[in-house]
C-alpha cells in the first residue's frame, strides 16, 4: 500500500476543529493566527529550532512544551512537535551518551571510560530486566554532566536548525526561480 498524502490528510483536524476544542479555549485567539499553521519560511524555522530545543531539554512532555512555546513565539506548531521526534526510545541511548561525553569534556571531568564499561555490561536482551535498574542507577550518577551535555546540544541544535531552515529554504527558492526563468529548449 502507498502512502497518499490525501489519505493522510483526511486525518488529521482542520483548523477550525481544533479551535472549537473546549480545553484550547483559553488560547482561541493565538490560535487564530494563520503563521501557526501555514508553511511560511520564519514560522518553519522557529518551530523547528523549538521542537529541537525541547527535543534535547526535556525527556518527556517535548510535545505539550514545543507546542506551548510554538504558540507564543509565533512558529509553526506543527513543525515545533514534527522536530522534537529527534529524541525518541531509538535515538535516546547515544543522544544521551553523546550529551554526557560533551557535558564532561566542557566541566572537565574526562571520565567517560566508566560509559563505555556500563555500555558494554548491559545487555538489553537480559531476561531478569536488571540492566534497566542499572541504567536508570548511572543517569542518576551522571548529573552535572549530562544536564549540561543536553542544554548544550539544545541550544546549538536549536540555533543549528533555525539559521539551517532559512538557509535551505532560501537555497531551494532561489532553485526554483532559477528554472522557471530557464527558456524551454
Amino acid at each position: 500500500m502507498a502512502f497518499s498524502f490525501k489519505r493522510f490528510q483526511q486525518h488529521i483536524p482542520c483548523r477550525d476543529t481544533i479551535l472549537a476544542w473546549r480545553w484550547l479555549s483559553p488560547f482561541r485567539t493565538q490560535l487564530q493566527d494563520r503563521r501557526l499553521w501555514r508553511l511560511e519560511r520564519k514560522a518553519v524555522a522557529r518551530g523547528a529550532a523549538i521542537g529541537i530545543f525541547f527535543a534535547f531539554i526535556i525527556p518527556f512532555g517535548q510535545f505539550f512544551a514545543a507546542a506551548l512555546t510554538a504558540l507564543f513565539m509565533r512558529a509553526n506548531i506543527s513543525i515545533a512537535m514534527l522536530a522534537t521526534l529527534v529524541t525518541n526510545p531509538f535515538t535516546f541511548p547515544p543522544v544521551y551518551w553523546l550529551a554526557y561525553s560533551i557535558g564532561s569534556l566542557l566541566i572537565g571531568q574526562q571520565e567517560i571510560a566508566p560509559l563505555l564499561e556500563h555500555a558494554i555490561e548491559a545487555e538489553p536482551m537480559m531476561v531478569d530486566m536488571h540492566w534497566i535498574d542499572s541504567s536508570l542507577a548511572w543517569l542518576k550518577s551522571a548529573g552535572l554532566p549530562l544536564v549540561t551535555g543536553l542544554a548544550t546540544l539544545a541550544v546549538v541544535g536549536s540555533t543549528v536548525t533555525y539559521v539551517g531552515t532559512l538557509v535551505i529554504w532560501k537555497w531551494r527558492q532561489d532553485q526554483r526561480r532559477a528554472k522557471r526563468r530557464k527558456p524551454a529548449a
